[in-house]
């Protein structure tokens, strides 16, 4: 158990310099895609820190699907250096982080998702939209304040 936490924990680390080297390259900060990829992989690290979270809003907005190693989630922002393109599968899938475990969480990771690879369909989707769970959040939030 913890040699397997250890291991998760090396390839976090490992990921961390490519990801602050795309950040600043010409196609991190400086486009709106750049920064939408950029504050879109800073918001997984941070959800999928709490995985119960990340799975109550998986259910929330109603994930359907599976995988369908497209690799695409892979690319987001940078290439993970462990997803072999030859054959279209992960070199650490049984320790694999979280943050892979648990792609895609809301419905704002499939478009990141899209954003990088456009014209391959995901196998994942969500019953509920982005825009339909705002309008709702935001009903709820005026039905609290009457």
């Amino acid at each position: 158990m913890i040699v397997r936490w250890l291991r998760r924990m090396g390839y976090i680390l490992e990921i961390f310099p490519p990801f602050f080297v795309a950040a600043f390259s010409s196609k991190g900060l400086i486009t709106h895609e750049g920064r939408l990829l950029v504050w879109g992989k800073v918001r997984r690290i941070f959800l999928s820190a709490i995985p119960p979270l990340s799975r109550y809003l998986q259910r929330h907005y109603g994930l359907t699907g599976s995988c369908q190693s497209c690799g695409a989630s892979c690319k987001l922002l940078f290439q993970c250096p462990h997803w072999d393109t030859r054959s279209s599968l992960c070199k650490i899938y049984e320790d694999r982080p979280m943050i892979c475990r648990l792609f895609p969480i809301t419905p704002t990771d499939l478009r990141d998702r899209d954003l990088v690879l456009k014209q391959t369909p995901c196998g994942f989707s969500f019953a509920k939209s982005h825009e339909i769970a705002r309008s709702e959040a935001l009903n709820e939030d005026v039905l609290r304040s009457k």
